[in-house]
């Protein structure tokens, strides 16, 4: 297996949850398991370390990086104004039949609405993700996509926790809902500002629930 495969595995393990901030990564036990070699694990880590998802720690070794609350705030400072932007710009390069999907994904009464009243997490957060690929997409902006992609992955596991509080699904769902519908009507100012308000909604959740979150 090579260091990007690696990379991309370890990196799955610890977006989805399924790695916890705080776990050890032992490079012997890591390259035992994923079958390659050291170097290879090694590379990888060094690779997740420079976008924030591992730390070293002395006399621990490489963890899944830790919550910190300070930094949390920044990046939702920086999203806030990243997902509004691309929103905007979104609205203004696109046209109705582009959201068509993202309309259906979204309907009421559809099958997100059930996730949100079920708590599957991993549904809600899959239609999020497709919401913002499709943005990200009609946007056209490469220097914005490639900023996005910094900061997502370090909101990711935060994210998680925070759709889990409650009543968050359902009020991000409703938020969603109005952000599709200005893009449909090609209400870049509208769609900018409703994404911004939502951005804004799950930083307050952050504060109000930072306990639990961090």
């Amino acid at each position: 297996m090579k260091r990007h495969t690696v990379e991309s595995e370890l990196r799955e393990r610890i977006l989805s949850g399924g790695l916890a901030p705080g776990d050890r990564l032992p490079e012997v036990q890591l390259a035992e398991e994923l079958g390659t070699t050291r170097f290879a694990v090694r590379s990888a880590l060094q690779a997740l370390e420079a976008r924030k998802l591992v730390e070293r720690i002395p006399n621990a070794g490489v963890v899944v990086a830790r919550p910190d609350y300070d930094r949390l705030q920044e990046i939702y400072d920086v999203l806030e104004l990243l997902e509004g932007l691309a929103a905007r710009l979104a609205a203004q390069k696109s046209t109705p039949g582009d959201w068509a999907e993202l309309q259906e994904l979204f309907a009421e009464d559809g099958d997100l609405e059930e996730a949100a009243k079920n708590g599957d997490i991993d549904v809600f957060l899959a239609a999020i993700d497709r919401y913002r690929d499709t943005v990200i997409e009609l946007a056209d902006q490469n220097f914005l996509t490639e900023m996005l992609a910094g900061v997502r992955d370090q909101s990711h596991v935060l994210r998680r926790r925070i759709l889990m509080t409650p009543g968050r699904m359902e009020e991000s769902l409703a938020e969603h809902r109005m952000v599709i519908d200005a893009l449909v009507r090609g209400d870049a100012e509208g769609a900018e500002q409703l994404k911004r308000h939502n951005m804004q909604t799950a930083r307050k959740r952050l504060s109000r629930y930072r306990d639990f979150l961090v």
